[in-house]
């Protein structure tokens, strides 16, 4: 049973295309799950009273197409029996009838007494309403080719506005900072996104950014690889899927 969000494509949420950015999609998502868990239990807060915390360890987005500003959205999200110690979300976005974008992301619990990992026969997630993984057109997991060459496209210094209420960048912010590396963005949309949460972005770090040249696909969407690190430690590893816009 899905859990559903109305929601409206605000001007504040578009680019100069007037289509919703990719952090603002990847938003409506997180802010539906959120939302689910406040209605129906245990929410962020509870679980942080008893010691537990989900933390995001990947995201995965498809955009069929852009978002327009003004959109009426319906956001759906549901879980996914957990799969050992990781506990899947999918998402749904549509607009009328029509499916604009997919999403899936894949969540650890940590057990915030002993830094451990816990498993899905420890935790129900049964609360939030179940149903099947949501499939993609495209694999949800990737690694960097060990042959990849990427180099330094820039950096950023992770300031107030970046953090969450841990005092780690917002996972959401990661998405619009990628695409802002790419060439033509005003040229293009996002039609794909995968991101590996690896380590945090703590609040007065910086992060070091280095981008793949694109691999153009069969089916035309070109793939930039992107890695973070700071002080030479990873922080994430992404892949971005691009198309121009028509």
């Amino acid at each position: 049973m899905a859990f559903e969000l109305k929601m409206t494509v605000a001007a504040h949420d578009i680019d100069t295309n007037c289509f919703a950015t990719p952090t603002s999609v990847i938003k409506y998502m997180m802010e539906t799950v959120d939302r689910n868990m406040l209605s129906c239990g245990p929410t962020y807060q509870e679980l942080m009273a008893k010691g537990l915390s989900f933390v995001v360890s990947r995201s995965a987005v498809e955009v069929l197409r852009p978002i327009k500003e003004y959109e009426e959205l319906t956001v759906s999200t549901w879980a996914t029996d957990s799969k050992n110690v990781s506990f899947p979300r999918s998402y749904v976005i549509k607009s009328g009838d029509e499916t604009v974008a997919k999403g899936l992301s894949i969540w650890a619990l940590i057990d915030t007494n002993n830094g451990k990992l816990v498993r899905g026969s420890e935790f129900s997630v049964d609360s939030y309403g179940l149903g099947e993984e949501i499939e993609l057109s495209f694999s949800h997991r990737f690694k960097l080719p060990s042959d990849l060459s990427l180099e330094l496209c820039g950096e950023k210094l992770i300031r107030y506005s970046d953090v969450d209420r841990n005092f780690h960048m917002n996972n959401t912010k990661y998405f619009d900072m990628l695409f802002d590396f790419i060439p033509d963005r005003e040229k293009i949309y996002m039609s794909s996104c995968i991101v590996n949460y690896i380590g945090e972005a703590p609040l007065g770090s910086t992060l070091n950014i280095h981008m793949s040249k694109p691999e153009i696909g069969e089916n035309g969407e070109a793939c930039y690889y992107f890695k973070t690190e700071i002080d030479g430690k990873p922080n994430i590893q992404a892949k971005v899927g691009v198309r121009y816009i028509i």
